[in-house]
């Protein structure tokens, strides 16, 4: 190929591609026409009314006509039938007239009530003291036997000493017993002889009071 030609190839080669480049940008391109809208419309079909239906349903009431109100042309105060204080109004009772005694049964109010009495006072709970106690001594025997031998101890050889601890109460009388020292067969017999004796009443500052007390019984085939 000569050299003359080269410039006219290139030439031509540029033409071209600027030509397909170009060309379109520069072309009208017409959009597609848009998509219709179609509405959907459902046909509605009207059903009358049955006449039995009208029939049925409640009239409307008519609405009442209300008279107009018409105000009074003046208005007068009510008048006070209460006197004032201080005036006497005849036939009116005074306080004088009146028993203020039977106010209560009048009006139907029970009467009050006076208060409750006072409850008793308590009794203090009974000293039991044995003797020694602020020079106390120990009260006398007034009254009982002595215990009888049980036939069983006595053709057994049984003897010997029971000790026994009783309180005796304000009014010399034996009340509660207990063992200290028993003896078989005989500790049974000296607290039945013991609950049957009496003592003379012991006196505390002059007030009867309960004193505790050992008693000791002896048991001998001798006696």
């Amino acid at each position: 190929m000569r050299w003359s030609f080269w410039p006219v190839s290139i030439t031509l080669h540029v033409g071209i591609g600027i030509a397909v480049f170009v060309v379109p940008l520069v072309a009208e391109v017409t959009p597609p026409p848009p998509a219709p809208l179609h509405t959907l419309l459902a046909a509605t079909k009207t059903i009358p009314v049955p006449d039995i239906v009208l029939e049925r349903a409640p009239r409307l009431r008519a609405t009442p006509v209300l008279a107009p109100v018409v105000a009074p042309v003046g208005i007068t105060a009510p008048k006070d039938t209460n006197p004032p204080a201080g005036e006497i109004v005849p036939g009116m009772p005074t306080t004088s007239d009146i028993d203020l005694s039977e106010i209560g049964s009048a009006t139907g109010a029970a009467p009050v009530a006076p208060p409750p009495p006072a409850p008793p006072a308590q009794k203090p709970a009974p000293t039991v003291v044995r003797p020694g106690f602020q020079g106390i001594r120990e009260p006398k025997r007034i009254s009982g036997s002595a215990p009888e031998y049980p036939v069983f101890a006595r053709t057994a050889k049984i003897q010997g000493t029971v000790i026994l601890e009783a309180v005796i109460d304000e009014h010399g009388e034996v009340g509660r017993i207990k063992v200290l020292k028993p003896l078989p067969f005989l500790d049974q017999a000296a607290i039945s002889a013991v609950q049957q004796w009496r003592y003379t009443p012991t006196l505390l500052n002059g007030v009867p009071v309960s004193v505790l007390m050992t008693i000791t019984l002896n048991f001998t085939l001798q006696n």
